[in-house]
């Protein structure tokens, strides 16, 4: 078990072990200060803590490689704004009708020339429709990315962090429900605790006096 079984080694002063969860090879430690998480068969760090009242709450999630999704976002938008282009832009249209004399341009010996200017043209006219075919080819390479990011993701429980910090997560297990309900209520002190020991100091000044 490693460290998993050493944790009062890890406690700060005055501090004390409240409850234990154990989820699959993994483990939860909620401390009077902390939430302490052990997380041996994840990728990542195998210990993390978080002061216990910056926890918000407790849900399914899952860890992924966040760069496989952005890229695949991204070639998405990029193919989509490209296909769109290629469709309402008729570049076809916008050149026109422009032919070259071929036997007045031989004559004058800048055919070469001129035949390169006419295939630019010819390629200008169709860049429609070169646009939409690697806009597709954009977008399937996008869902590609998007797939492969799909099947390497890990289902997870995370452990919600208040403020910008990463949250913690420890593995799924096969019924994520109970384990969630288990962790809330050792990690997240009652609202209705913190209203009776509201009520009960302010009744206590009177009943001294």
């Amino acid at each position: 078990m490693g460290w998993q079984s050493k944790v009062e080694d890890l406690l700060y002063e005055s501090e004390s072990v409240e409850e234990v969860v154990d989820i699959d090879t993994a483990r939860v430690v909620v401390t009077s200060h902390r939430v302490l998480t052990f997380t041996p068969e994840m990728d990542g760090e195998n210990f993390e803590q978080v002061e216990r009242p910056n926890v918000t709450g407790v849900s399914t999630s899952a860890r992924s490689r966040t760069g496989l999704a952005a890229k695949s976002i991204r070639y998405g938008v990029y193919s989509l704004m490209l296909m769109l282009a290629g469709l309402f832009i008729n570049f076809d249209a916008l050149i026109g009708d422009i032919q070259f004399d071929s036997e007045a341009t031989q004559q004058t010996g800048a055919g070469g020339i001129v035949g390169m200017a006419q295939g630019m043209l010819n390629f200008f006219g169709r860049l429609d429709q070169y646009m939409q075919m690697i806009g597709a080819l954009g977008l399937l390479v996008a869902v590609v990315i998007f797939a492969v990011y799909w099947l390497l993701r890990t289902p997870t429980l995370a452990i919600e962090i208040a403020g910008d910090r990463e949250d913690l997560h420890v593995p799924r297990p096969e019924d994520p429900d109970l384990a969630v309900t288990a962790l809330e209520e050792a990690i997240i002190i009652d609202d209705n605790d913190e209203d009776s020991s509201g009520k009960l100091a302010s009744v206590l000044p009177e009943d001294i006096f």
